[in-house]
């Protein structure tokens, strides 16, 4: 489905996989694949025969409990000749009355693993009727369509083919259609959670891309292909840009870059009769050495993934338009390199943002608030959003304080901070709220005898080394806000910020 977005060329083949499985409604009068998923709860396995499409003996269900993610593979009797190519794998859930929405995401992900290693290329995945679960029909099929899209993921741009002991290719590679046995009702369903799972798939090749391919020009390419799309429109400052504009943290940042640094602003109008907009903004460091104050061994090696903040939100907006909410968004990618050389950024460098204030750079490893910083006070400035959701791989610190599988959000909105929390539960997508100052502009912490600010507390980076905690966020905060928020934006009309920080969950959920 992602192809017919893109054109031919090389940078586009790139974000999608060699096999990208197909996810679509069972159609009643079509020929099923001959594999096919049936989930059991231990209290449907009395009358599991009528769940088959074939008839099997007792005795190949006698030791089959249904226990959560126990699986058993069915195979018609040999005199079945009308089902001699079909097999069922049966799948346990447990007691109906506890499948929750992760009991079925990690059903489904054992299921489609389980058959991706048997080199199954087709399967029908059969929506289980759950007597005393408290899910309804609709939120159980939307459950079984994401697992399904993304369980099926796997990067596999890079592999190249070998063979076993047995000269069967060592490749597990994805399913390339799977249809959900459900009744039409529930078309619209499905064909809305394959498009987001099909723009998370987009974004997680783009974060799994490595940095000698995905660089700022290529995410520009992306992103002017993704105008292809209803209702989207492309504006880039380039370097040039940059300069004009007084982003000056921005620019210090990615100046060492072999590719120049540069703004993409994709702007998707599904409510043209509201001037009403949110802005995404994503963090788009697409290498990120540290700069001068160079990444160690150990530290340095992911970092390609310092531009999932810009790929996610790129992934939103897209999923946005392929579904014509009717909303207007502003998705701003602030893309760079954080590279060295004779060219890099000093530590101790003072720049004057696009703000207006001075900061001085005290440790080019905390790069993602500077651009950040930049690119929302433009976008504040010029396209006054009513709210502002920012995405970064930001700091070691909440990695540290959440760990690696809970994304940390920082918000002055009580309400749109519990949507985001309630989403993220349904999601299976971890993200906790952190408690900030309630002054989040202080900069007691950030106070230099040099500039307004300083760039972050003195000694310390974004890394592991900093406060390994929230107090440790708190000063990412306090310099975001100082370098986004200005009265000297005459018509500023922001009134929600919402900052997530991603750095954990992206180093780590990539697959």
């Amino acid at each position: 489905m992602l192809r017919r977005f893109f054109s031919s060329s090389a940078a586009h083949r790139m974000v999608q996989q060699r096999v990208q499985g197909q996810l679509s409604l069972l159609a009643k009068d079509s020929s099923p694949p001959s594999t096919r998923v049936v989930f059991v709860s231990r209290s449907a396995t009395a009358d599991l025969q009528s769940s088959l499409p074939f008839p099997v003996s007792a005795a190949a269900l006698r030791d089959f409990k249904a226990k959560p993610q126990e699986k058993l593979y069915l195979y018609p009797s040999e005199d079945s000749d009308a089902f001699k190519d079909q097999r069922v794998l049966l799948v346990g859930l447990g007691d109906a009355d506890k499948v929750t929405p992760n009991v079925l995401r990690d059903a489904t992900h054992g299921a489609l693993n389980a058959l991706k290693a048997k080199r199954a290329k087709d399967v029908v995945v059969q929506v289980p009727k759950l007597e005393g679960c408290t899910m309804d029909t609709t939120r159980i099929v939307e459950l079984l369509s994401q697992a399904s899209m993304l369980s099926n993921y796997q990067f596999d741009q890079y592999l190249t083919d070998s063979k076993d002991a047995y000269g069967e290719s060592k490749l597990r590679l994805p399913l390339e259609q799977i249809y959900l046995d459900a009744s039409a009702e529930f078309q619209k369903n499905v064909s809305e959670q394959a498009t987001v799972g099909e723009e998370t798939i987009f974004a997680r090749n783009l974060g799994n891309g490595r940095s000698h391919i995905v660089n700022p020009a290529f995410m520009e390419e992306v992103a002017r292909a993704s105008t292809e799309l209803p209702n989207m429109m492309v504006r880039v400052l380039q370097r040039e840009d940059l300069e004009k504009e007084g982003m000056n943290m921005f620019l210090s940042v990615g100046q060492a870059g072999v590719c120049p640094p540069r703004l993409v602003i994709l702007e998707y109008t599904g409510n043209p009769d509201s001037d009403e907009k949110v802005a995404l903004v994503g963090k788009g460091i697409t290498f990120d050495t540290g700069g001068l104050n160079l990444k160690p061994t150990g530290a340095i090696e992911d970092m390609h993934t310092d531009m999932c903040g810009s790929a996610a939100v790129l992934g939103a907006v897209r999923a946005a338009s392929r579904q014509g909410l009717k909303v207007n968004i502003v998705c701003a990618l602030a893309l760079a390199e954080n590279a060295i050389g004779s060219k890099a950024v000093k530590p101790l460098t003072i720049v004057k943002s696009h703000k207006g204030i001075t900061v001085e750079n005290n440790n080019t490893d905390a790069e993602g608030r500077l651009v950040l910083g930049d690119a929302m006070s433009y976008v504040q400035k010029e396209y006054k959003p009513k709210k502002i959701i920012d995405v970064a791989t930001l700091t070691g610190a909440c990695m540290v304080a959440l760990g690696e599988h809970c994304a940390g959000l920082f918000s002055n909105s009580d309400d749109l901070a519990k949507k985001l929390q309630e989403t993220s539960t349904e999601l299976q997508a971890a993200l906790r709220r952190a408690k900030c100052k309630s002054n989040r502009k202080d900069t007691s912490s950030l106070s230099t005898n040099y500039s307004f600010v300083l760039s972050c507390v003195e000694g310390q980076a974004d890394d592991t080394a900093v406060k390994c905690d929230v107090a440790g966020i708190n000063e990412v905060v306090a310099i975001v806000q100082n370098t986004t928020v200005s009265t000297a934006h005459e018509h500023s009309t922001v009134e929600v910020h919402n900052g997530i920080d991603t750095a954990g969950t992206s180093w780590n959920h990539l697959d």
